[in-house]
């Protein structure tokens, strides 16, 4: 509860935010800048897997001066590796933004200059890998998400109070951008010193180093290649499209986003109870969250593919709503299969495999790009959306393979699937008011009522004990 809590403030943040950009800096400006968010994305990958590898170990050690060696030395590898690819960045960004990416010639000099303070972020994002995946490790979610919740509102907040005070240039908005961010650094080195604890100075240790880099040397190459396939979309959209295109593609893909916190957080609180457990434990423990993160997501998304359309009309206005709620519908299809797989994909690297995602991440990459391509030539935004439903389907597909839970999953996901359905059909249909508000109820009360008959016997009975604890009369009489 407290990770999906710190994943809804931002969210709330976003909603606020977006609309006052789009108005104070236009459409295209902010396609500029969602660019360049998006090209830094990629380089978190330069992290090495450290975070990762960090929170696998961490989780399994219980003496305080090994927590420490081992904290040290992915620190400081992960500093060495952020600063390299800043660097990178710096030269590589300058190419994209002049000879890639379709920007009006007007922007094309505001974008340049902002390439040194996107290449300034990059260490950062290598930091907060290593600090994320400690106090992951240390199960302190609550200094981890008031620390993420610090450094995303800075990122949100910080460019949007330059433009208010009349700084609107590209460049001043990521310095703006790198300022909150480190912001939110500064305050998660802070916790992690109280919640790992520290002990004395530094103590980096060569013994440390191969199995951080074997461990993460895999899911640091599945960080290289999932910006891939995350990112690629707006990176094609952005050079054939044009930077409102992103604007289009990027605002409902964000929003969508959203939905993907649920799985995200149960998959973070469960990562280190699956690094300790073994055997029919952990497999016992797997399936009920499978089943369980199928039946409360359902719901959720049902409920978001009734709303959207109604919705991003209230948000940014018709014009742009309609370009926006196909994507979107379509985006949270994806997300309705693949949320239950956060589950074994936190799964397989927690018992050591951390290498199954990532080859089938490299297996998938060049015909994922190929299906890419041809759907935004054929289809643009949308055909965007359709191969990256396509792709985390596949991804999806293949966890459930892989871990031997194919099967309860199938079960799971085929119960909720007539609500879904019936949604997207009702949301793709122009249908009067009068219609559509009681068809979606009942549409939703029949996914509420699945969803409960899918949840596993001991949460339904903790469920039912909380609503009889909550209308039960308080007394202090005996």
């Amino acid at each position: 509860m407290i990770n999906l809590s710190g994943l809804l403030v931002p969210t709330i943040v976003g909603l606020v935010t977006v609309p006052w950009y789009l108005r104070l800096i236009g459409e295209v400006r902010y396609g500029v800048l969602l660019l360049a968010f998006t090209l830094l994305g990629y380089f978190g990958a330069f992290d090495l897997g450290l975070g990762r590898a960090v929170a696998q170990r961490i989780a399994r050690q219980e003496d305080r001066a090994e927590r420490n060696r081992t904290f040290w030395t992915a620190f400081i590898l992960s500093a060495g590796m952020g600063v390299l690819g800043g660097i990178i960045l710096y030269f590589l960004g300058h190419w994209l933004f002049a000879e890639i990416f379709q920007i009006p010639a007007a922007l094309r000099g505001e974008a340049q200059k902002a390439i040194p303070w996107l290449a300034a972020i990059v260490p950062l994002i290598a930091l907060i890998s290593v600090l994320a995946g400690t106090l992951e490790a240390r199960q302190a979610f609550l200094s981890l998400n008031v620390s993420q919740i610090i450094g995303v509102i800075g990122l949100q907040t910080f460019p949007l109070l330059s433009v208010v005070l009349g700084h609107g240039s590209i460049a001043t908005l990521v310095a703006a951008a790198l300022a909150g961010r480190l912001l939110g650094v500064l305050v998660m080195f802070w916790l992690t010193a109280l919640r790992l604890p520290f002990l004395g100075w530094p103590q980096p240790q060569r013994s440390e180093i191969g199995p951080l880099l074997r461990f993460g040397g895999w899911v640091s190459v599945s960080g290289a290649v999932i910006p891939l396939l995350t990112i690629i979309d707006r990176v094609i959209i952005g050079a054939r499209l044009g930077a409102a295109a992103v604007t289009a593609y990027t605002v409902p893909f964000n929003l969508t986003q959203r939905l993907t916190y649920l799985p995200y957080a149960l998959s973070t609180t469960l990562f280190p109870r699956f690094s300790q457990a073994q055997g029919e434990d952990a497999k016992r423990l797997l399936r009920q969250a499978v089943i369980a993160l199928t039946a409360i997501q359902t719901p959720f998304i049902v409920l978001a593919i009734l709303l959207m359309h109604p919705f991003l009309i209230l948000w940014i206005g018709a014009d742009l709503a309609a370009k926006m709620a196909p994507v979107a519908i379509i985006l949270l299809l994806g997300i309705w299969i693949n949320g239950p797989a956060y589950i074994p994909y936190a799964y397989m690297p927690a018992q050591g495999r951390p290498d199954l995602m990532t080859k089938f991440y490299l297996t998938e990459l060049v015909p994922f790009l190929l299906i890419l391509w041809a759907l935004i030539a054929w289809l643009g935004i949308v055909g965007a959306a359709l191969a990256w439903a396509i792709r985390s389907s596949a991804d999806a597909i293949f966890c459930f393979v892989a871990t031997g839970t194919t099967k309860t999953y199938g079960r799971a996901i085929s119960l909720t699937l007539i609500p879904v359905i019936a949604a997207a059909l009702i949301a793709s249909v122009a249908l009067p008011a009068s219609l559509v508000i009681p068809m979606g109820g009942a549409i939703l009360a029949v996914s509420l009522g699945t969803s409960y008959y899918l949840l596993p016997v001991a949460l339904r009975v903790r469920m039912t004990f909380w609503r009889k604890s909550a209308l039960s009369p308080h007394s202090s009489e005996w």
